[in-house]
């Protein structure tokens, strides 16, 4: 985009303007009245950044104004101040028809794009590690961030029979999807800075790779759709999923759970990043977060406490096997497309903190909780 300054035409410019024009007109008898209304602002280029859509300011010359401002910056500085557009038009793709999004390769990092769709993402929202005001509900060695108002209880939920039962009969029954599939990792890998790209080497389908070959290691048949959705878009992200899951559990019937697998996302004030670790086994991994979505703000959603009953069973699996590995469930408001069956869970593999590496440690160890929960919970 090209730069902007905004130049300011305040009375007394004008009046300066004016009275070189008396002198240059006197001879002719001509008077020139002012005006007491207010300056105009007008564009000019220069080197300081600011957007074409605030160029166009609401303090442009009125038609009533006895003095025509219009005609006097029109020939002053060659735009015409009646097509404000005409300031930038020949300067902005925003005007221009062919403007379109560049191409990228495939591992070339994406930038930073700030989160905003309709199903809201849970990207740089309260964390159950920071500071927060939701209720911490604890059930032995089991923890859920509560941010409803519904009354939930964590030892009933993972005691009570699971809708998700599997048949092992080698039809797809698990359907791995990601709603923002740029989502990468920090490290040698990547330069950390965007945090995203394209690649499914280095983003998080790498790491829905290995949760998908554990899960199939114990016979569990996986569909693992590494469709893009929030490229070259953000916007709109979690409707192009929901049109991914819904083609895919037409395709695939036999399809008994859906994972949406992310990885969380904070930068501090101090510009570190999160990042959520734990050792297991003497190794260092990322650890992960089960998210759940509700009907709090009215979207329909019959099913969140059936997702809630195998979220719990696969937490209190994960901490039999591997104390640590899970962070507290996040029970949330929002829906994250978890309506779609009885066994939907979005799932945080590491941070924007973490390597790429501790995220797939981390969903080697996943899997097998995984495995145990829809097997034998």
């Amino acid at each position: 985009m090209k730069r902007f300054r905004t130049f300011i035409i305040t009375r007394k410019t004008l009046q300066k303007a004016a009275v070189i024009g008396m002198l240059a007109i006197t001879a002719a008898g001509v008077c020139i009245s002012f005006s007491k209304k207010p300056a105009a602002v007008v564009p000019a280029f220069s080197d300081l950044n600011i957007a074409p859509e605030d160029i166009i300011n609401d303090g442009m010359p009125k038609e009533d104004e006895p003095f025509d401002y219009k005609s006097l910056i029109t020939s002053l500085l060659g735009f015409d101040s009646d097509k404000p557009e005409s300031i930038i038009e020949g300067s902005s793709e925003i005007f221009n028809d062919t403007h379109s999004e560049p191409p990228i390769e495939d591992n070339t990092p994406l930038p930073s794009i700030e989160p905003v769709h309709t199903d809201i993402p849970i990207k740089d929202e309260s964390r159950s590690d920071l500071p927060s005001h939701d209720a911490i509900i604890k059930a032995g060695s089991l923890e859920i961030n509560n941010a409803t108002s519904y009354k939930v209880s964590l030892a009933e939920s993972a005691a009570a029979p699971k809708e998700t039962n599997l048949e092992l009969n080698g039809e797809p029954e698990v359907l791995i999807v990601h709603t923002h599939t740029t989502e990468c990792y920090i490290g040698d890998e990547m330069s950390g800075e965007s945090e995203r790209t394209t690649n499914e080497q280095y983003n998080v389908c790498a790491v829905g790779d290995v949760l998908s070959e554990e899960l199939e290691s114990y016979g569990i048949k996986v569909v693992h759709d590494k469709t893009i959705h929030d490229y070259p878009s953000y916007q709109g992200s979690y409707s192009r999923a929901l049109n991914t899951i819904t083609t895919d559990m037409s395709k695939y019937p036999s399809v008994k759970m859906i994972i949406d697998l992310h990885r969380d996302a904070y930068v501090y004030p101090d510009g570190t990043k999160l990042s959520v670790t734990t050792e297991i086994d003497g190794s260092r991994c990322a650890q992960a977060m089960l998210v759940l979505g509700t009907d709090t703000m009215g979207l329909y959603h019959p099913n969140w406490r059936s997702n809630l009953v195998l979220a719990a069973k696969i937490q209190n699996a994960a901490e039999i096997m591997y104390p640590g590995l899970l962070r507290p469930i996040n029970l949330r408001r929002e829906r994250f497309n978890m309506h779609v069956s009885k066994g939907s869970i979005l799932i945080e593999i590491g941070s924007n903190g973490n390597t790429l590496s501790e995220a797939k440690q981390a969903a080697a160890y996943l899997g097998k909780a995984i495995a145990a929960a829809l097997i034998n919970g």
